[in-house]
């Protein structure tokens, strides 16, 4: 039988400017699911949450970390499940000023953002393991596109397959509560501004200013080794530039930082399956200065924020089956039923969790495709007056395989 492995992250940041009230019940939600259909068994489930001090906190560490040991032990034939609720954000590009050059991310509870890129790597050794089958629900805003996999058209059941479930508007009420009562439902949106993650940096770093040219350099003063790949390959070009002034140069050549950003952007030989550094003492991150870092203009073109990566960095199409939150111009409603916090939950894992046992009462026996299950989420957020349209990103081919399962 094969094994089965789930990490579930909630993060409510509590206490912060960005706090939101469901992530946590997301988790508890999703869990239940994972063992009332899946076969999950509770030692299958690592749960990281912020508002209880008996889990695992879900730093941006710990939560690369976890991610890293669930594909590391991964076998062919194995179930991997992903499910992370709370904040996303972008970081602008390199000038900060580009129109779309920004990169996603997901915004742990401590801020240590977690790009894109990281996710790539952290999930790249599952290539050589094509028969795990990785899902990742991303119930937050600027999901999209975190596993740079083509966005599957949302049209309808293939021929033959079990249509998606039926929902009236009686039980979906009792589900989702005072639907269509003026103040029945507080609302938050899962976008973290930018402005207001440079805001909680700033914090972080008693007061220093962040802004879209500086975000880089204090994310690796904050977070050191531990942050983003992105931040780490910045700071080694910084340090080469400021290394090479104290010296009395002027830093290196443009061909010499050029030199060097290649082989920041190349795995290293210490390296960790996680693409970090195998040794937290060693690697970019290790001895960077404490405190705001003024970026000067190294005079050399930086990847973009949202360039694609190299073809031999990104994912095979078939590694990894994403459900976004929302397409790229809407937002992820956090949402708080009649203001009760007990009853807050994220629109997106909530109406998964409303489609899929639908479905078992309805079809018992007969599995839940991606495709339907997407379909069905995206009827049941539209009769409860939610204006968000999850997306499945994943090859044709594993768009109408069952949810989670072989």
């Amino acid at each position: 039988m094969p094994s089965r492995r789930a990490v579930l992250i909630g993060c409510n940041y509590p206490g912060t400017n960005a706090a939101l009230r469901g992530c946590i019940n997301d988790v508890w939600g999703m869990k239940a699911i994972l063992e009332d259909h899946y076969g999950f068994q509770p030692s299958d489930i690592i749960v990281m949450i912020d508002t209880d001090s008996g889990y695992l906190k879900p730093t941006g560490k710990n939560i690369k970390a976890k991610i890293s040991e669930m594909v590391a032990a991964s076998q062919d034939g194995d179930i991997c499940f992903l499910h992370f609720s709370g904040h996303g954000t972008q970081i602008p590009s390199y000038d900060g000023d580009e129109k779309d050059g920004k990169d996603e991310a997901i915004c742990p509870t401590d801020m240590n953002v977690i790009c894109d890129d990281d996710l790539r790597a952290l999930l790249k050794p599952l290539e050589a393991k094509p028969g795990v089958k990785f899902t990742f629900i991303a119930d937050c805003c600027h999901s999209g596109t975190l596993l740079d996999h083509e966005t599957v058209q949302i049209s309808g059941p293939k021929d033959g397959a079990p249509p998606p479930p039926q929902f009236d508007m009686s039980s979906l009420s009792s589900i989702f509560g005072a639907l269509g009562q003026p103040g029945g439902r507080d609302f938050k949106n899962r976008a973290l501004p930018f402005n207001d993650l440079c805001g909680m940096l700033s914090e972080l770093l008693g007061g220093a200013q962040v802004d879209a040219r500086s975000v880089r350099s204090n994310l690796g003063s904050l977070f050191g080794a531990d942050s983003s790949a992105k931040v780490q390959q910045f700071m080694q070009v910084f340090q080469a530039f400021t290394a090479g002034n104290k010296e009395g140069g002027g830093g290196p050549s443009g061909m010499g930082l050029m030199q060097l950003l290649c082989s920041c952007l190349a795995p290293s030989a210490d390296q960790g399956p996680s693409g970090q550094p195998a040794d937290a003492n060693s690697g970019p991150g290790a001895h960077y200065a404490a405190g705001n870092l003024a970026e000067p203009d190294l005079k050399i073109n930086l990847p973009p924020g949202g360039a694609k990566p190299s073809v031999d960095q990104q994912l095979a199409a078939d590694t990894g089956i994403l459900i976004t939150g929302c397409q790229a111009h809407e937002t992820s409603a956090d949402a708080c039923p009649s203001g009760n916090p007990d009853k807050a939950h994220g629109a997106l894992s909530n109406a998964i969790q409303t489609v899929v046992r639908t479905h078992h009462q309805q079809n018992p026996g007969q599995p839940l495709t991606y495709r339907n299950l997407v379909i069905g989420v995206r009827e049941v957020l539209s009769k409860t007056g939610f204006a968000q349209n999850p997306c499945l990103e994943c090859s044709d081919t594993n768009a109408d395989t069952p949810f989670i399962l072989h």
